[in-house]
């Protein structure tokens, strides 16, 4: 049991102290601490990230697999102490993603003789970062201005970076979706088919509905709704498709929405 707490003890001392020295994403920093223990740690800059995972390999660029997923990936700075490494000197890297779903790789590394950094991504490095968009190449850009282009682009645009490759990135631009329709619960058609229109407060308020053909011109106004539920007439609607309305609540606008008549009708 002593035992067990001892390890315990050493390993969180050995994460605190490299907490005073670490990489920013996407740099990490790793340390050798012997007796098969590694030390991974990190300064996360991006209060937006939503998920952070350790992963290892036994080779450089594949097969990595996650280890330790931290369960507060916000944290301004982290760090774990691999304790269970199948082997020695694994390669590492770290994967996270961002709000809005940009994700990201970190160069990998691993503990070598004397520790040479290898793969090391930092300020001074003249790595060639690829920028393309579909598939053409943009630019390309060390890796000092691409920290700068990429929260330029996290951050003052809507659109994403994906990571395909350690030195090579896809710009995907933001694609605004249309609005979700959702049918309204005043006026709507029923599984029969049936427009109805449903107002429990009709006696109380005044209502009134204007509707609209497909093509904005107007069908029909009624100027004063006195039933709480009423079945509109099929006459009215004499073809399939969309049809809008206003409903009015006391004089101003309650709701601005449309419905769909099946060609079944």
């Amino acid at each position: 049991m002593l035992k067990k707490i001892y390890i315990l003890l050493v390993c969180l001392i050995a994460v605190a102290a490299t907490l005073q020295a670490q990489d920013t994403l996407p740099g990490f920093t790793i340390r050798d601490l012997g007796q098969n223990r590694v030390s991974i740690s990190w300064v996360n800059p991006y209060e937006s990230c939503i998920q952070l995972n350790v992963q290892r390999s036994f080779d450089s660029g594949k097969n990595f697999r996650t280890f330790f997923s931290t369960p507060s990936p916000e944290l301004p700075q982290n760090g774990i102490v691999d304790t269970k490494a199948p082997a020695p000197k694994m390669w590492y890297r770290i994967f996270y993603v961002l709000q809005g779903g940009a994700y990201f790789f970190t160069p990998s590394k691993k503990i070598t003789d004397g520790f040479v950094s290898t793969g090391l991504l930092d300020s001074s490095s003249n790595t060639l970062f690829t920028i393309k968009k579909s598939d053409s190449v943009i630019t390309r850009i060390p890796f000092a201005q691409y920290k700068k282009f990429r929260d330029s682009i996290l951050y003052k645009t809507k659109d994403s970076l994906f990571a395909v490759g350690e030195d090579e990135i896809i710009i995907k631009p933001f694609i605004p979706q249309p609005p979700t329709w959702r049918p309204s619960i005043y006026i709507f058609t029923n599984r029969e088919g049936y427009v109805m229109m449903h107002l429990p407060d009709a006696m109380q308020k005044h209502y009134k509905v204007v509707m609209y053909d497909a093509d904005g011109k107007v069908l029909y106004t009624i100027n004063r709704v006195k039933d709480t539920q009423l079945t509109l007439d099929k006459s009215d609607f004499i073809h399939a498709g969309w049809f809008s309305f206003d409903l009015f609540e006391d004089g101003k606008l309650k709701e601005h929405n449309k419905f769909y008549i099946a060609k079944e009708f």
